[in-house]
Order: structure tokens, then C-alpha cells, then sequence
């Protein structure tokens, strides 16, 4: 069912020197040679083994490619075409010239893709959404290139359950924020849920040594304990306009697994994450202070800029109180000589020989 897959190895061990030198340069690019076999390899895998079963003669997009290994698988499966794109330039460059026949890798932006709308019969955009800024902008763009009848496969991280404080997660969805998201764009809408079992398996020898995503021939598979439906870590949709297909379960077993180790890994890393996120919130918080103050500076140095123009309004005005102290000092002064005078006339005697006659005048008006 899955088809043949053994490309994918090769591939990679071939561009081990090409990762090692690149993959540095942009952040959180899941690299399938340096984790081989652990868990997190098992997650990436199981995405692209699911989705492999709907590719046969398909035009497929890889939306999000990264190093291209799932482009390789999907391409191995038997679709008509693979296009794998990633927004980053040295990621796309690395894995160019490494990966196998029918599989074209571009740079590209999933807000606003490279391609012609009706482009391609299914579109894969595995752990993405969660790093995109505008998501339904994305998401409107993926439609746009899927054409009549098109399918999109995309995942994210669960919020309610997955490791929090990644730093290049924008925006986790829960399953029922990824099922709203969907619908405002697409017709149909389907929620798959992924997570992590430990399982122990009673192999024939040829299964038992197989690897690369081999199929096992008629693996029964049971489960003796279960999760309920949005504790899910990760959260897989379908969605399209026409009616969905029904792709039945897949499932990815990882190498061998010392639970007491892995737990302990599993405690550091939350502890880790843990804290990067309060040392970003941390961080936030600062921004926000740093912001205030700023403001506070652009208010002061406003201030600060009216000084002197309100400097040469003091000096005016204080210019002009010293010439009134002054003009007052004239008038006061003269009216002292005045009130001399008239105190020298009124004590003079023709001031007193006269004084009846004034009487008989006003008495006269």
C-alpha cells in the first residue's frame, strides 16, 4: 500500500554533508539522518505514510517541504507529479540536487504561492500552519491552488496538549480551531488525531529486520489503552469541496525505546521549553516597558524642545516688568514734586487770603 520508499534512504544519507553545513541557518527543519529511528522521526513519518495512500497519479504539492524527505516519500508512492516548496532559500538549495526523479523543489510562501490556481490534485502542508502570521491568508492560498475535486492535507500541534513555549510557533491550533479555520474556506472537513504509543510487536524475521517505512504484510494491530478525541498532541484534517475519501489509518514504529530514558529526556525537554517560554514572556514584557519609555522620551524631548522659545518669552517678560518698575518709578515720581507743590500752595498766605472768595464762588454756582 505504501509503495516502494527505499529512495528516501539513500537520499538522505547522501545529503548528511549538505544538512550538517545548512540546516544551521534556519530554525526548527526536522532533519530525518540525525534522528532516525527516535520518536519525533516516527510523528514526521507517520504524517507522510498516512498521506502517501492518496497520491497514486496525483499532482501533489509539499507545502512546508523542509529537506524534501517527505516530497521523496510521496513521490515514491506514485504520484503523477511532486513539487516541494519552503520559504527557506538554503534549505531549498541543500536539498535540490539530492532528491529523486518527479520531485521539484521551489522556494516559495504558502500566504502567497508560486503557482497557477487549480494547480494540483493534492496539497500536503504537514506542521506549518502553526508558523505562518496570517493563517487564513495561507490557508485561502492553498485552496486556491487545489483544483475542482483537490484535497488538502495540514496538521498542527495541539495547544491543549502539546510541549508549549516553542519559539517558532505563531499560532498552535486545537482540533476545533483547525476544523473552523478549514471551514471558512472549504466545503468539507475531516479531523484525524495523532499520537504516541509505545508498541511492542511479534514479528517473522523478515518484518523484524525491515526499516525505512517498510510495510509489515498483514499486521494486526491493537491498542490496550486510548486517548480521548482533542488530547491528541497532533491534530490531522482533510479538507476540500467535493466529498472526502476515507483514508484508512497509518502507523510508524519507532526504534527501540528505554521508557525511563525517554521520559527523562521528555521531563528536560518541558523543562527546557518551559522556561524559553517564560524567558520569551519575560521578554515581552520588557518590549512593552521599553515601548513606555520611549513614548515617555518622545514626550520629554518635545518638552524639552520648547525650552528656548519659553526661555526668550521669560526674558521678554521680565524685560518688560524692569521697564514698567521703571516707568512706574518716573510717575511716582512725579507725583511726589506735585503733591510738594501743592502742599507749598496750600501753606502759602495768598492761599489763605483767597480761601473766602473760593467759598463765595461755589457758593455762587
Amino acid at each position: 500500500m505504501l509503495g516502494p520508499v527505499r529512495a528516501v534512504l539513500s537520499y538522505g544519507d547522501a545529503m548528511e554533508a549538505d544538512i550538517e553545513n545548512r540546516i544551521g541557518e534556519v530554525p526548527e527543519r526536522f532533519d530525518p539522518v540525525s534522528i532516525r529511528g527516535e520518536m519525533t522521526d516516527a510523528e514526521h513519518l507517520a504524517r507522510y505514510a498516512w498521506a502517501m495512500q492518496l497520491v497514486p497519479g496525483r499532482r501533489v504539492l509539499d507545502a512546508g517541504c523542509g529537506l524534501g524527505y517527505g516530497s521523496a516519500l510521496l513521490a515514491g508512492a506514485g504520484a503523477a507529479s511532486v513539487t516541494g516548496m519552503d520559504v527557506a532559500a538554503a534549505v531549498v538549495e541543500a536539498a535540490r540536487s539530492r532528491v529523486p526523479a518527479g520531485v521539484t523543489l521551489v522556494e516559495g510562501d504558502v500566504h502567497e504561492l508560486p503557482f497557477e490556481d487549480g494547480s494540483f490534485d493534492l496539497v500536503v502542508c504537514f506542521e506549518v500552519i502553526e508558523h505562518v502570521h496570517d493563517a487564513p491568508r495561507a490557508i485561502g492560498d492553498l485552496a486556491r491552488v487545489l483544483a475542482p475535486g483537490g484535497v488538502l492535507a495540514v496538521s498542527s500541534p495541539n495547544r491543549d496538549a502539546y510541549v508549549p513555549g516553542n519559539p517558532h510557533h505563531v499560532h498552535e491550533f486545537t482540533p476545533e480551531e483547525l476544523r473552523s479555520a478549514l471551514t471558512e474556506r472549504f466545503s468539507e472537513v475531516s479531523l484525524l488525531r495523532q499520537h504516541q504509543w509505545i508498541t511492542s510487536a511479534v514479528l517473522g524475521d523478515a518484518a523484524f529486520a525491515a526499516d525505512g517505512l517498510e510495510e509489515v504484510p498483514a499486521l494486526r494491530v491493537r491498542k490496550a489503552a486510548g486517548v480521548q478525541p482533542g488530547e491528541e498532541t497532533y491534530t490531522v484534517a482533510l479538507a476540500g469541496d467535493a466529498a472526502l475519501p476515507d483514508v484508512p489509518p497509518a502507523a510508524v514504529m519507532a526504534g527501540d525505546v528505554e521508557v525511563r530514558k525517554w521520559v527523562e529526556l521528555y521531563d528536560t525537554q518541558q523543562e527546557v521549553l518551559t522556561r524559553q517560554h517564560e524567558h520569551f514572556e519575560s521578554l515581552e514584557d520588557k518590549r512593552t516597558e521599553l515601548a513606555e519609555l520611549r513614548t515617555r522620551l518622545v514626550e520629554a524631548e518635545r518638552r524639552l524642545a520648547r525650552l528656548p522659545a519659553l526661555q526668550q518669552e521669560l526674558d521678554e517678560a521680565r524685560q518688560s516688568l524692569h521697564g514698567m518698575q521703571g516707568e512706574r518709578d518716573v510717575q511716582a515720581a512725579r507725583a511726589d514734586r506735585a503733591e510738594l507743590v501743592l502742599r507749598e500752595v496750600m501753606a502759602s498766605p495768598s492761599w489763605r487770603l483767597t480761601t473766602p472768595l473760593r467759598r463765595l464762588k461755589r457758593i455762587l454756582r
